[in-house]
């Protein structure tokens, strides 16, 4: 019984890990090791797949057996956001379908978590662009920028190198201020390469990109 809750407590934490991964996409290790709302985030995941094992294991509903343990520990630790996430029955509010239910419990407090670990990591990120950005003239750096990126990287395909210039030239034709337009590729480089790369672009060079 002991190693079924490990097994669930392992795969729920690697479940709540990855889906941090794919929605905090320029630093995530940073976010996991560094933000707290990450880590009550990646906690309530446990806690939810450690539950999970516990009704599965109290209700008998794959056997009494160790084996059965074990089966009943890989639909808690993967499966536990569907197992919880039940309806009883479904109202409307402001026009909007809402789940009754446990689920209803666990996506308001998942999606809180993920505002607020969002809202610390924009407030990093608006400081960093602003820092390293500033000074950056668009029209001067976008070509150098967008080659740097496209030239550097091994791992980008044809569609994101079509995204990266489409919104490069987006950008480009904007409205906005060119002060504006430097800080969207700042934003850009973050996106695509991460918050260290923002920091190194222009190291060597600036003089060379700076504004008038």
């Amino acid at each position: 019984m002991t190693s079924a809750y490990l097994i669930a407590v392992f795969l729920s934490l690697l479940v709540a890990v990855a889906e941090l991964l794919s929605k905090f996409k320029d630093e995530p290790f940073k976010i996991i090791g560094k933000n707290f709302f990450a880590w009550v985030y990646i906690l309530f995941n446990v806690m939810i797949g450690t539950v999970s094992l516990y009704l599965i294991t109290r209700t008998n509903l794959f056997g009494t057996t160790e084996y059965d343990f074990i089966k009943a520990a890989f639909t808690a630790g993967l499966g536990s956001t569907v197992f919880m996430r039940s309806k009883f029955f479904k109202t409307q509010i402001n026009g909007k379908d809402i789940a009754i239910g446990p689920e209803f419990i666990i996506n308001v407090f998942l999606e809180t978590l993920e505002t607020m670990i969002d809202r610390d990591r924009a407030l990093e990120r608006k400081n960093l662009v602003e820092k390293h950005m500033s000074d950056i003239d668009f029209s001067t750096a976008k070509d150098y920028v967008i080659a740097t990126i496209l030239a550097s990287s091994q791992t980008h395909s044809q569609e994101s190198t079509k995204e990266i210039m489409e919104e490069a030239d987006k950008i480009e034709r904007s409205p906005v201020s060119d002060t504006d337009k430097s800080y969207a590729l700042g934003y850009l480089i973050m996106d695509y390469m991460g918050e260290r790369f923002l920091k190194e672009m222009f190291k060597n060079n600036s003089e060379r990109f700076k504004s008038s």
